[in-house]
């Protein structure tokens, strides 16, 4: 979604204490400019943003998915150091989100 430069409130003009907490944890990691972006778009909005664990687990997952091939259980959990169960589940939600 683009934003209209007259909607863009001038961010040089928000001090980073005047900021709500959130925004601030922001605007330190990304830049005031984000942070103002995030409320002008996302503004009274809940948003979950999930750890970078989770993220990097459902790739992961999807990956184990892709080389199962029904019978590489064993090399698959060392491959990716999880246990032969681990795979299995992995795998089993495949085919229950198949059916």
């Amino acid at each position: 979604m683009a934003i209209k430069k007259e909607n863009i409130h001038n961010s040089e003009t928000i001090s980073l204490n005047s900021l709500p907490e959130i925004l601030q944890m922001i605007a330190e990691t990304l830049s005031i400019e984000a942070a103002v972006k995030l409320s002008q778009n996302f503004g009274g909005m809940r948003i979950y943003i999930p750890k970078i664990e989770g993220l990097l687990r459902s790739n992961r997952d999807e990956q184990i998915r892709k080389e199962f091939n029904g019978a590489n259980h064993i090399p698959l959990a060392r491959k990716y150091k999880l246990s032969e169960s681990q795979i299995r589940t992995i795998v089993q939600k495949r085919s229950k989100l198949s059916k």
